[in-house]
């Protein structure tokens, strides 16, 4: 079985069950997308394209999207997602590095468009008539060109998916996911989420985020679910649709936890069909978990995920952990137990020998899991340095109690995780030095309430510089996608530095957080 063959499942168990739908608008029954896929994927062979070649998806969040994933898959070529909120330079990186062939655009970007730096080398495919001022091919027709019936099948092991992610070079690598581990990571989610068989997820997260496919929409599409794309909401809407489609699951982000316990509270007969509430990505308090799970009992789920293991969780709580007593050292300082088919270990982050699960020993995570990825992208010291003998060496920071709940203290360190998103601190040190009057920047993540993480630059001007907290704040904001832009700046007359010359950030993020700073929206 491979990805593709999920949705032709569903079309001979339920052809007329609606499958995708936008909250307002279009939807597709199982039928509809198991045909409307076929030909999409054959029109891509028609084009041209051969197994393993890459298509780039710079997109929002729609039907048509999860129509490429879908048509991606059964046609044997690889999916390159695009985060929606990127700018055209950092778009380009991902599509470049990948060798991308194809790239299909939507609307929202079709201005930028244009501006992409292998604009040349792509073939340009437009949805829902986005015009980027470039010869594009339009979406339905090129799906009207493709034949009837399903193409050839891939085999398993064979690329899927590449999902940029964070590296130690301040560059995103490309990690592998084959066919194999997405519909591996289906499976456990679906276990590890609690989900019944034809639920409906109304589905909060973007899919930008190269977990939400895996993760959300290929678990539901495995049990013949129902999707409801929420698009942008807001808490009052969720629980709209909650009522309205009787909706099975959702997740929380960490910044609306308050607003959902408030809403959730006041109409408790709104959201009671909900089966499972996630909450995951970046970090919540204990309380404000604990508050979450008060409100919504045991469909509450707490877990560690990543997109090496395919986007889905590694960990997770339980229906008992939060109905009974469970053994963890503190339940909701915690992201839960491996999941089923899944191990996590302690080892030692230089040597790699194991440390003891006694809950105050920190070391590096190690996951073992049949949803791991199968290496990065054209970085075959990076894959040997991350998988070793089967396990993944996280680079996350954490301890394991006795009972096997596993806690993270520091997640890789240096990465930035602000409302769910990944910032890398290169990456945004490396625009800020562009900068005229800009010496040298340090940026780190500080706590915030809302976001979990904030962006935070020190910065040392050049002599005589006038330079302005302001002003590099608006130029990230001009050049950078929202959520990396720093929301405080602190100018510094020199770092801390190691013997052998290295930032220290740790006490850079020390003293930043001791200081106020020029604040930023």
């Amino acid at each position: 079985m491979v990805a593709g063959d999920i949705v032709s499942l569903g079309a001979r168990r339920s052809p007329d069950r609606v499958a995708v739908k936008m909250r307002e608008g279009r939807e597709v029954t199982y039928a509809e997308l198991d045909r409307r896929t076929d030909r999409l994927a054959n029109a891509l062979l028609g084009m041209g394209l051969g197994p393993g070649d890459r298509v780039g998806a710079w997109l929002p969040d729609c039907v048509e999207y999860v129509e490429l994933y879908l048509a991606v898959a059964k046609a044997g070529l690889v999916m390159v997602p695009v985060n929606a909120r990127l700018r055209a330079g950092e778009a380009s990186y991902p599509l470049v590095d990948s060798g991308a062939k194809v790239l299909f655009f939507g609307p929202d970007l079709a201005g930028d468009v244009g501006e992409i730096e292998c604009l040349e080398a792509l073939e340009l495919v437009s949805v829902a008539h986005a015009d980027g001022g470039v010869p594009a091919r339009d979406f339905e027709a090129l799906m009207a060109a493709g034949s009837a019936g399903p193409p050839p099948t891939p085999e398993p092991e064979d690329l899927f998916i590449i999902g940029y992610t964070s590296g130690t070079t301040g560059r995103p690598k490309g990690a592998m996911l084959t066919h194999r581990s997405v519909l591996a990571i289906a499976r456990l989610n679906a276990i590890s989420y609690h989900l019944p068989f034809f639920g409906t997820a109304a589905l909060t997260g973007s899919m930008s985020f190269v977990a939400t496919v895996p993760a959300h929409i290929f678990t539901h599409l495995l049990l013949g679910g129902t999707l409801v794309i929420m698009g942008s909401w807001d808490v009052e809407t969720l629980i709209d649709v909650i009522e309205r489609e009787r909706a099975t699951f959702t997740y929380i982000p960490s910044p609306l936890i308050g607003e959902f316990v408030e809403a959730a509270r006041r109409t408790p007969q709104r959201w009671r069909s909900l089966q499972s509430v996630l909450h995951s990505a970046s970090r919540a308090s204990p309380e404000k978990l604990r508050l979450l799970a008060e409100v919504v009992g045991a469909r509450f789920v707490e877990g560690l995920g990543m997109t090496e293991n395919s986007g889905g969780l590694i960990t997770a709580t339980t229906r008992g952990d939060i109905e009974g007593e469970p053994d963890a050292n503190d339940l909701f300082a915690s992201v839960g137990r491996a999941v089923a088919e899944s191990a996590v270990a302690l080892v030692e982050p230089e040597s790699g020998e194991p440390l003891p699960h006694d809950g105050s020993t920190v070391g590096e995570l190690a996951i073992k899991s049949p949803a791991l990825m199968s290496g990065y992208w054209n970085l075959p010291e990076a894959s040997a340095a991350a998988l070793v003998d089967g396990w993944y060496r996280s680079g996350d920071l954490g301890s394991i109690d006795p009972a096997g709940y596993v806690y993270i203290a520091e997640r890789r360190t240096d990465l930035i995780v602000s409302g769910g998103m990944n910032v890398y601190p290169t990456e945004v040190e490396a625009f800020i030095r562009t900068l005229p009057g800009v010496a040298d920047v340090a940026v780190v993540g500080l706590p915030h309430e809302r976001w979990g993480q904030s962006v935070s630059a020190a910065v040392i001007p050049r002599p005589g510089a006038e330079l302005t907290a302001e002003a590099v704040i608006e130029s990230c904001r001009a050049g950078l996608a929202s959520y990396k832009k720093p929301t405080s700046i602190r100018f510094l007359g020199d770092f801390p530095r190691t013997a052998s010359m290295k930032v220290k950030r740790a006490e850079i993020r020390r003293q930043l957080e001791a200081e106020d700073d020029v604040l930023g929206d």
